[in-house]
């Protein structure tokens, strides 16, 4: 059967399974749409993911006509740089707010939680989440979803952070303020904030060929694109990580002073990228 989300149709699952996920942990928490910096917030971490996201996509073959997925658009930068290149992109998101301006772009834009709602087998030929799959109650089962979708040939291409970094890190304020964000994801949002580390171990088994991975180090300048992105971000959960007992006011406002310092140098997020293309 069908479910309609937004203007577009898509198959339902058929089993009914959530694996007990619950879109509103994630949708109407930290990253909600309907916090006043979520917009910007999310341009600054396109500005700092976008280039390496893009050699990605050009190393492993894009071309024009290809049919892209991308889920969890998030700001939508991705999936308008895709449509530039020629590719016919559908573009998903828990809530589609900041990517439905896409749709004069030609990009086809779609409500759609990847637990509950489906796509035919083989209806791509590309596949590419940034920053999602470790927000999932069970990432592995995600995955699996996600290859069900390519086509014979088409590539899935993972993008995901790992907190370890920013665990020992030697300035206080920014240490303590990051070990409780990430306690927060981990209890408020089911986020597995190490999931990442295990690449491309979960891509085996799924029925990929030719994995391939690589890793690399986000650095943080204070002042930067990415430190003004960890102040955002920080702040915007602010609120629910002092209620819970797991940092003070008096941390984040340590944390910002540091990422505002410009002698502040340190690392902030390990990103993780893997792929494979559907046997």
């Amino acid at each position: 059967m069908t479910v309609q989300t937004g203007s577009e149709s898509v198959f339902a699952g058929a089993t009914g399974e959530r694996w007990e996920w619950k879109e509103e942990r994630y949708r109407d928490g930290v990253f909600s749409h309907a916090v006043g910096t979520e917009l910007h917030r999310l341009r600054l971490l396109e500005s700092v993911l976008d280039e390496h996201t893009r050699n990605r996509f050009r190393a492993l073959g894009l071309r024009a006509g290809h049919r892209v997925l991308e889920v969890g658009g998030g700001g939508g930068s991705v999936a308008r740089w895709l449509a530039g290149q020629g590719a016919e992109v559908t573009v998903t998101d828990l809530d589609t707010t900041f990517l439905d301006e896409l749709a004069a772009d030609g990009v086809r834009v779609l409500r759609h939680d990847v637990y509950t709602d489906d796509f035919p087998p083989a209806s791509f030929d590309f596949i590419h989440a940034r920053y999602v799959v470790i927000h999932l109650s069970d990432p592995e089962k995600a995955v699996e979803r996600l290859v069900r979708w390519l086509a014979p040939g088409g590539t899935l291409v993972l993008e995901e952070p790992a907190f370890f970094p920013i665990k020992d890190s030697p300035h206080p304020g920014y240490r303590t303020a990051l070990r409780a964000f990430r306690r927060h994801l981990e209890t408020a949002v089911g986020t597995d904030t190490e999931w990442a580390r295990s690449l491309p171990v979960p891509l085996e088994g799924k029925g990929l060929s030719g994995l391939g991975h690589d890793a690399r180090f986000q650095l943080i300048a204070g002042g930067d694109d990415e430190a003004e992105w960890w102040r955002l971000t920080l702040e915007q959960t602010r609120p629910a990580v002092v209620a819970a007992g797991l940092a003070t006011d008096e941390d984040f406002e340590a944390a910002y002073r540091e990422l505002a310092d410009p002698e502040f140098r340190d690392l902030s997020l390990a990103v993780f990228t893997a792929w494979g293309k559907r046997a």
